[in-house]
C-alpha cells in the first residue's frame, strides 16, 4: 500500500503533517518514490506541514537546499529539526548570557556564545552535543572529567539517535545521542549518574514545539510518516499523533509486524508513492 493512495483516501481525518527526511523523502541525495508528488498535492490543498528532523549537525537551510537538490520543493522555513528547540530551552533557564560548551559539530545554534575549549568547561552553564568529525577523544576525557565533579550541569542532547545510515558509504555513522549514552555509561561506571536533556524525536520538545508551530490542539488529526520504530512512531505515538510507517528507510515489513506498544505504528506503507 502507498502513502499517497492511503491520503487521497482518508486526508479529511487530517489537519497536518509531519515528515521525516531521511529514509522517508531522500535517501542521500536520491528523492524516494512520490515525494516530490505528495509535496506538492499538499502545497495545492493547503494542508500545512513540516519537515521534521534529527539532523543537528546542518542548518535548516542546508536542510531545505538538501531536498531542493533531490527535487522536492522546500523553503527553510518549513524544517523543524532538533536544535529548534533550543531557543525556548535557553529562555526557560535564563541561558541567554551564558556560554556554553560545544562538542561536536552543530547547525543552527544562533546567538549563543558557544566554545570548544576544554579549559572552560567551568565557566559554561551547559554542555551540547553535537556530532560529525572532531577530536572525540579529548572532548570526552574533558566531559568525563568535568562531569564527575559537576553531575547537575546540563548536559544538552539536541540529536538522540544512537546512530545514523551513511548513504555514501553504506555504513552507520555514530549518532549525537549514541555519543551521549557513551559518556553516560562511562561516567555510570564511576559512580556518577547524569541524565542527558534530549530534544529531538522520539522525546517531546520536537513534538510540542511542532504542534505549537501548528496551531493545532487535537493532535490525533496530525500525521507523522518516518521510517524508524524506534524514533519515529514511537515519538508519534507518544505525542498522540497518528504514525505512518514507511518500508524505504531503516526498517522492514518484517520488524514493523513485530512492533509491540509504542513501537506500533497505526498503519505501514511501502513508500510514499510510486517512481515517476
Amino acid at each position: 500500500m502507498l502513502l499517497l493512495d492511503f491520503w487521497r483516501a482518508e486526508s479529511v481525518r487530517f489537519d497536518a503533517v509531519l515528515f521525516d527526511i531521511d529514509g522517508t523523502l531522500v535517501f542521500g541525495p536520491r528523492q524516494l518514490p512520490g515525494a516530490a508528488e505528495f509535496i506538492s498535492l499538499l502545497r495545492h490543498d493547503g494542508t500545512p506541514f513540516f519537515f521534521l528532523t534529527n539532523d543537528g549537525d546542518h542548518t535548516r537551510k542546508q536542510k531545505s537546499g538538501f531536498l531542493t537538490r533531490a527535487g522536492i520543493e522546500a523553503d527553510e522555513r518549513e524544517v523543524i529539526s532538533c536544535l529548534s528547540v533550543l531557543p525556548d530551552l535557553v529562555r526557560r533557564n535564563g541561558w541567554e548570557k551564558g556560554l556554553f560548551f560545544q562538542a561536536g559539530r552543530l547547525g543552527d545554534t544562533g546567538t549563543l556564545e558557544l566554545t570548544r575549549d576544554p579549559a572552560r568547561l567551568r565557566e559554561c552553564v551547559a554542555v551540547l552535543m553535537g556530532e560529525g568529525p572532531y577530536d572525540w577523544r579529548t572532548t570526552w576525557e574533558a566531559l568525563i572529567g568535568f562531569f564527575r565533579h559537576h553531575p547537575e550541569s546540563p548536559f544538552i542532547v539536541p540529536n538522540p539517535d544512537t546512530c545514523w545510515p551513511n548513504a555514501a558509504t553504506g555504513e552507520l555513522g555514530i549518532g549525537a545521542g549514541g555519543q551521549a549514552r557513551c559518556i553516560q555509561l562511562l561516567l555510570r561506571d564511576m559512580g556518577c549518574a547524569i541524565e542527558p536533556v534530549y530534544l529531538g524525536k522520539p522525546y517531546p520538545a520536537i513534538y510540542n514545539y511542532a504542534a505549537e508551530r501548528l496551531g493545532l490542539s487535537d493532535r490525533s488529526r496530525i500525521l507523522c510518516v518516518g521510517d524508524s520504530l524506534a524514533s519515529d512512531i514511537r515519538g508519534a505515538n507518544n505525542a498522540g499523533m497518528y504514525s505512518a510507517l514507511v518500508l524505504t528507510g531503516i526498517t522492514s515489513g518484517a520488524q514493523a509486524e513485530r512492533a509491540l506498544g509504542e513501537f506500533r505504528p497505526r498503519a505501514v506503507f511501502d513508500a510514499v508513492g510510486l517512481e515517476v
